[in-house]
């Protein structure tokens, strides 16, 4: 077998707490473990978080300049003005931009909606202020762009143009001269909750404003606004906690529906239609579709599959991502292996920040491929693209362990052209000549932060059990925790001394693995799965007994329901 190359980290949780939770809940000892290590051993916050309530949600007003929004958009539809909707090409973007027209559009607004291509940059800028005039509009609304749109918003204001923002990107110094700036990361934001991604901060607008203008059908609109919510949120890899965790739970449930023309497509094309959904299918199915029209051609295919109501329409869109997808597959995994390649030469060896550019890689790609890079030399990745006409390079960046991008990316901004993003991920563009400073700026910056020595990756578990725990109503009751993501992970455990029986390949080409694990506790074996770790079969006979890192699920095939364990590591018994 080969070495052991994760460090399993077990949270330690206080005994007396979780028996106190358990008993205040009536759950399983194994269940209130997983709440209180999540933070949760207050009674009150544990059931609000197994039961997320629309109830729940925070008052709009605590973002500001909610209410300078509301007066705009209200005015807007009262004297019947025409209101040019500006989003973004990335999924968020899109989904931000197909719930703001969906939900103006049926307010009565006269509303004419955009997303830009990649090729045309991101953000709102001068060229989409003009097509806004060319439109008539004369109010901008932005969904998922506009904090950092300073020249472009006063020039719309020269041309007699008023902008609301709203943005969940992080603000530089200085925030547009608009009517409005509706974003959680502004300074002056008193939000008990700030994670929102772009589709949720138009929520949250969109909710004060039918709140204001047709209250009794606010509850209609929350509901057929959160599968667009839902998508958007986990798709841009926002904290599935808190608010985040209701919208979530409750647009999952939505969007299983398929109500929309374009969503039902979408399930339908993905093999998802009638299927209970999770955080997982958005992540991994639904919104790389989404996304690979804007990384691809042209993110209006994907707002076109959102908004409209033409079941054939719908059918011919959804058909069209699913081509871009495999598109961008291959794409993305060809410039990874240049990258890679390129990550790993002698000369990249002692740098903190792995800086990467060349001509040939496709702008679209560029950040999916620097999140690999980033996992798999453990050290943040800015991944450029060189533009021969501009002379200017452009990519992503993706972080790794606590380096800030945007804190960095600001500290460089006398070498920078436009950028902007997050802590953890961020775009970027530069002039050629720069490009050198910017490297030893970045690999100053990282000092003290971003270490050279090698680390170990660490496997976060949750506890160590014996396997007995597992009937059907605790793995069943351990799916209340769901939706999981991005700081609320998947419940993982460690069994030792499991008994490895038939182990063998499986899918079409051999690349997983399977056996059966007879737990320590348990009398019958249970199925247990590792994905893309085929190899294994090979360094298993049937009966070794190993130590394995796990998550217990409930599987239903073929009309039978059983327990299934999906590995995450696994090595010789200790």
């Amino acid at each position: 077998m080969s070495e052991e190359n994760l460090l399993w980290r077990v949270t330690e949780a206080d005994s007396a707490l979780v028996a106190s939770l358990a008993q205040a809940l009536g759950l399983p000892p194994i269940i209130a473990r997983l709440l209180v290590n999540r933070r949760l051993s207050e009674p009150d916050a544990a059931r609000r978080f197994l039961d997320p309530s629309l109830d729940d949600l925070f008052d709009p007003q605590c973002l500001p300049d909610v209410d300078r929004a509301v007066d705009r958009l209200a005015l807007a539809l009262e004297r019947g003005e025409r209101i040019f909707l500006h989003g973004d090409y990335d999924a968020d973007g899109v989904t931000s931009a197909a719930l703001c027209l969906r939900a103006l559009t049926a307010l009565g607004a006269d509303v004419i909606g955009y997303v830009p291509r990649r090729a045309d940059g991101y953000d709102l800028q001068i060229p989409g202020v003009e097509r806004a005039k060319a439109a008539g509009a004369s109010l901008i609304l932005t969904a998922d762009c506009g904090v950092c749109a300073i020249e472009a918003v006063a020039h719309a204001r020269t041309l007699g143009l008023d902008v609301v923002i709203t943005d969940h990107h992080r603000p530089g110094p200085t925030l547009p001269d608009a009517v409005a700036v509706v974003n959680p990361y502004r300074d002056d934001c008193c939000a008990p909750f700030k994670h929102l991604c772009g589709a949720g901060v138009a929520f949250k607008v969109l909710d004060a404003l039918v709140s204001r203008v047709q209250p009794r059908f606010q509850r209609s609109f929350r509901l057929n606004a959160l599968d667009l919510v839902a998508l958007g949120t986990v798709a841009d890899v926002t904290p599935l906690v808190e608010e985040n965790r209701i919208f979530v739970a409750h647009g999952l449930r939505a969007l299983a529906e398929g109500k929309k023309a374009g969503l039902r497509a979408l399930l339908l094309s993905t093999n998802l239609l009638g299927k209970t959904l999770s955080a997982h299918n958005i992540g991994w199915t639904l919104g790389p579709r989404l996304n690979a029209a804007g990384r691809m051609d042209d993110a209006d295919l994907a707002y076109r599959l959102l908004i409209t109501k033409d079941p054939d329409e719908a059918e011919q869109l959804a058909v069209q991502l699913a081509a871009l997808h495999d598109k961008t597959r291959e794409e993305t995994s060809r410039v990874t292996t240049e990258a890679m390649a390129e990550a790993l030469l002698p000369a990249h060896e002692n740098r903190r920040v792995l800086v990467l550019a060349r001509e040939r890689w496709g702008k679209s790609v560029v950040g999916i491929a620097a999140a690999r890079i980033a996992e798999q030399c453990r050290r943040p990745v800015v991944l450029l693209s060189y533009d021969k006409e501009t002379d200017h390079y452009h990519g992503s960046a993706r972080s790794y362990g606590d380096f800030n991008l945007h804190t960095a990316f600001h500290a460089c901004a006398d070498l920078l052209g436009r950028f902007g993003g997050h802590s953890a991920s961020a775009g970027v563009s530069l002039p050629s000549a720069n490009l050198e400073a910017f490297t030893d700026r970045l690999h100053d910056l990282a000092d003290g932060v971003v270490s050279l020595e090698p680390v170990t990756p660490e496997l976060a578990v949750d506890a160590e059990v014996e396997g007995g725990e597992w009937t059907f109503p605790v793995v069943e009751q351990m799916e209340l925790l769901a939706p999981f993501g991005r700081e609320n992970p998947e419940p993982v455990f460690v069994t030792r001394g499991a008994m490895a029986l038939a182990p063998r390949r499986m899918g079409g080409d051999g690349k997983h693995f399977r056996m059966d694990a007879r737990l320590p506790g348990l009398a019958l074996p249970l199925k247990a799965i590792w994905f893309s770790n085929g190899d294994w079969v090979d360094k298993l006979t049937s009966g070794d007994e190993v130590d394995i890192a796990y998550t217990p699920k409930i599987n239903e095939w073929n009309g039978r329901t059983s327990i299934e364990l999906s590995l995450h590591d696994m090595r010789p018994a200790t």
